[in-house]
């Protein structure tokens, strides 16, 4: 069959203080990979890098790339069917109008989605656009047995992990179990992408270490934070590729696109200190001249001295902590299994390492009181006191299909509507809205403050135990580079100045009537 993949616009948020951007998408480039290894002709529409640069006003946010109409435009008469991803529930409003906009111009092609939002809202998706088939979960395997039973006259209820509407009823077949040969699976099909475009325009994850190539090295992971998606995405497995499988790709990239800078994408990279040890001694073996870093945040159990002085070796340049919260109470409550303890003995050896240590906290999680949110601006004192690098803080959100949005249904907090599905766009705001505010035990305005006083806590220490930093990150600043989150965040902050006042081209969002 003719395929079609779409990767829709990128939606954001202007107001937002945050020092993260969009890359190149890794499950639709899997997903397009699986399919081209079952014989199908693959294609894929990047709505992203048609338009980079162009902003749009519209569903209620701004977004970078093809405007639905102009995707409609740009469909394949001849596919037999389209795949639409969306990973982050925010963009659900515009994925549903590119959903409805592409049906109604092509009613007779097939059209199924797939990705973290379709599988924590899967009914809902399928109730508001008009798709086919929507695939729940990890997709490889699934797209493929549907694919196979749709050319071959079967029904698609034997193909575990589908969802669709069958007169109105919600159908929805077996769950699949998780894929552990990984090392099976095909490569991203990158070939399908343009990843030069991306880096040119600003669009990767992590630092900017150069041409950069995104690798997923492992999937899932065994934990079940309430607040993570994980567990109704990929399950409570974790299955690691192997350590050659891995540097090869690398090594491929590095070949093919000219790529010296690799962030990965995992939930979880170092879980096991057998694997990254090994992962290292490969990268050490090939001698490869690369940087390579874990901006998503990793566990921190199997980081000590041995493990960050080989990142360091092998220029894993950065990594990053998720403590998520310094009270002992909240991580109990939201089932962050991690200790204070184990968490010093990684940042001090990766710190005594040389490396970028960055720490993720949430504040505003429902259980908060105020006594855990200044257990949290200890222990930001704390990372200052130790050396870590940075600190990055959001607003708690509950994301759809977690045990803690669950919860919030049951209580009648949520109420699933436009508004709020783009609650996380707001996370990162210079202050918390009432209607945004989910602490049971504190306002909008106290959560704020704390979130402010962590900040401010963290920084003065960290630049007054080392007050070269300051000049460095000046200095960073306005040349551009990067090494840290901190830095990340004044480069765009650079770049939205020199806009303002005319040294680069920048339009305003164009604003069109409501759809």
């Amino acid at each position: 069959m003719r395929i079609q993949l779409i990767h829709p616009p990128i939606c954001v948020n202007p107001r937002a203080i945050q020092a993260t951007r969009p890359s190149l998408p890794m499950g639709l480039a899997y997903i397009a990979a699986a399919l081209r290894e079952a014989g199908h002709e693959v294609s894929v529409l990047d709505a992203v890098i048609a338009a980079p640069e162009r902003p749009t006003a519209d569903y209620g946010y701004t977004y970078f790339g093809l405007r639905p109409d102009e995707i409609v435009e740009r469909i394949d008469a001849s596919a037999d069917a389209i795949g639409l991803t969306t990973m982050f529930s925010f963009q659900w409003p515009l994925s549903r109008a590119i959903a409805r906009a592409v049906k109604a111009a092509h009613p007779s092609k097939l059209l199924i989605a797939g990705g973290e939002h379709f599988t924590g809202m899967t009914e809902h998706s399928l109730r508001e656009a008009p798709l086919d088939f929507v695939v729940r979960g990890e997709g490889e395997a699934t797209v493929q047995e549907l694919f196979a039973a749709l050319g071959g006259g079967q029904s698609v209820e034997t193909v575990p992990g589908l969802a669709f509407l069958r007169d109105g009823d919600y159908v929805e077949t077996p769950k699949r179990a998780r894929i552990r040969e990984v090392d099976a699976l095909r490569w991203p099909a990158w070939d399908l992408f343009d990843p030069a475009a991306y880096y040119r325009a600003g669009f990767i994850f992590g630092v900017d270490a150069g041409m950069t190539m995104p690798v997923l090295a492992t999937r899932g992971c065994p934990y079940a934070c309430t607040y993570c998606s994980n567990p109704s995405m990929w399950g409570r497995s974790w299955y690691a590729r192997s350590p050659h499988d891995v540097a090869e790709e690398i090594e491929a990239y590095q070949r093919r696109y000219g790529a010296t800078s690799f962030p990965f994408h995992d939930l979880t990279a170092i879980l096991k200190k057998q694997w990254i040890v090994a992962f290292c001694n490969e990268l050490l073996r090939r001698d490869l001249r690369i940087t390579w870093q874990l901006p998503a945040g990793t566990r921190v159990e199997a980081v000590d001295e041995e493990v960050a002085h080989l990142l360091r070796r092998t220029n894993g340049c950065s990594l990053t902590f998720a403590p998520e919260s310094g009270s002992a109470r909240t991580r109990e409550l939201v089932a962050k299994k991690m200790t204070e303890e184990d968490l010093m003995v990684a940042v001090n050896a990766s710190v005594g390492a040389g490396l970028n240590v960055s720490s993720f906290f949430v504040v505003g999680f429902p259980q908060d009181t105020w006594r855990d949110l200044f257990q949290s601006v200890r222990l930001a004192a704390r990372l200052a006191w130790a050396g870590t690098n940075d600190i990055a803080l959001s607003y708690f959100f509950p994301i759809p299909g977690t045990d803690l949005y669950n919860r919030l249904v049951e209580k009648g907090r949520i109420t699933v509507e436009d508004d709020f599905l783009r609650t996380p766009l707001e996370s990162m705001n210079l202050r918390l809205s009432a209607a945004n505010n989910y602490c049971e035990h504190l306002g909008p305005r106290a959560v704020t403050f704390m979130k402010w006083l962590i900040l401010a806590t963290f920084y003065t220490i960290s630049f007054a135990v080392r007050p070269w930093r300051l000049p460095v990150m000046l200095g960073n600043g306005a040349r551009g580079k990067e090494t840290c989150r901190l830095d990340t965040f004044l480069n765009g902050l650079r770049k939205r100045l020199l806009a303002r006042f005319g040294f680069a081209t920048r339009r305003e969002p164009v604003a069109l009537p409501r759809s």
